[in-house]
């Protein structure tokens, strides 16, 4: 793309008077950039720019998409989501560039991009340099080929030679820079090795914990007043606690910690089970908005539904109160955006949970 750019491009001396004041020329100071020095600042821009695009992409698409949380949930899920990644960190980078006239990393270590008549390169230009520098540079971002393509224009700079990528058309300037600006990359370049390496650490257990979970087989579990058991799936870990009032509750969690549910039964009294639920609500008031309610029919028993939200959250509430031989059961359920990536295991567990409680 950027070659075809090449053959439309005046030379500086065709410029007229606005463009000349606006063309900037190769220092008297400066020489062509070495391999190490290119290698670092390149790597330090690419691991930050394609670290914020994977946060900001990633935050976003888990909490509106259920198919990129499912597709995440495979093997390689996060390794393919990185790699996928990589391009879109390096439009951001030609758009830092283009709009600030240098990156972070190259800025540190004295570097700057010229065209080869010495000018600074426009957006399209850079993008097309990024896309060189992503495939024959970095390849593709793919381990295996990475080393052989970075090795490749290492010796090619190393004889004299520019990089493919910048073939006769761009130039790689250097200047001195004070020894204090090293040691400031070299803490900021060591900080920011440690921040991938311990992300890539993190990746590497949850794929292994999401691999272990999703290879386990469904266990029983039995509620301990009726005695009746469900078949509850891997997904799900299940915690005791005894609440202030002295209410056992059982917390069944799912393994991405997208969705919960709670299982209580406590003695209503005298109350209605509307009554009751009305005064539930106002106890939860301080963690849930959960506005209205209904009375229905629920399995030939009285009961109350009732729906809102998680205060200070995004999580959606469901909260269904039944009244069982004198105890009113409820089941509270919470679910994290998007909703949709946990509502069979909701439902079915849901079920499971009210058949141990007044089978149908």
């Amino acid at each position: 793309m950027w070659r075809n750019a090449q053959n439309s491009v005046p030379h500086a001396s065709q410029f007229d008077g606005l463009a000349l004041s606006r063309t900037r020329f190769a220092l008297s100071c400066e020489s062509p950039a070495r391999a190490w020095p290119r290698w670092f600042a390149r790597t330090f821009d690419v691991w930050w720019h394609t670290g914020l695009v994977a946060t900001v992409l990633g935050y976003t698409l888990c909490r509106t998409s259920p198919g990129f949380l499912r597709w995440l949930e495979t093997p390689f899920g996060w390794k393919l989501f990185g790699l996928a990644c990589i391009p879109v960190g390096l439009l951001l980078d030609a758009l830092v560039q283009a709009a600030a006239g240098n990156t972070p990393g190259k800025a540190m270590l004295g570097l700057r991009v010229v065209t080869a008549d010495g000018r600074f390169p426009g957006l399209k230009e850079i993008v097309g340099r990024n896309m060189g520098v992503w495939s024959a540079g970095f390849g593709f971002g793919l381990p295996a080929v990475s080393l052989l393509t970075m090795a490749r224009q290492g010796l090619r700079l190393r004889r004299g030679e520019a990089a493919s990528y910048d073939d006769d058309y761009f130039l790689v300037r250097a200047q001195p820079v004070r020894w204090w600006r090293k040691i400031v990359f070299a803490i900021a370049f060591f900080i920011l090795f440690l921040v991938v390496v311990v992300l890539d650490a993190m990746d590497r257990q949850d794929s292994r914990e999401m691999a272990a979970v999703l290879a386990s087989s469904p266990y029983a579990w039995t509620n301990p007043v009726t005695g009746r058991m469900v078949t509850v799936p891997p997904q799900w870990r299940i915690d005791t606690f005894i609440d202030e009032d002295g209410t056992t509750l059982h917390v069944f969690t799912e393994h991405t910690e997208h969705a919960v549910l709670l299982l209580a039964a406590e003695a209503h009294g005298e109350a209605t089970i509307a009554q009751y639920s009305r005064a539930l609500v106002d106890r939860l008031e301080t963690q849930f908005a959960l506005p209205g309610g209904q009375p229905e029919e629920f399995r030939g028993k009285a009961s109350w539904l009732v729906t809102g939200e998680e205060k200070g959250g995004a999580a959606r509430v469901r909260l269904r109160v039944v009244e069982v031989k004198g105890k009113a059961w409820r089941v509270m359920a919470m679910q994290s955006p998007p909703a949709a990536y946990t509502d069979e295991l909701v439902q079915a567990l849901e079920q499971g949970l009210w058949d141990t409680v007044t089978p149908r």
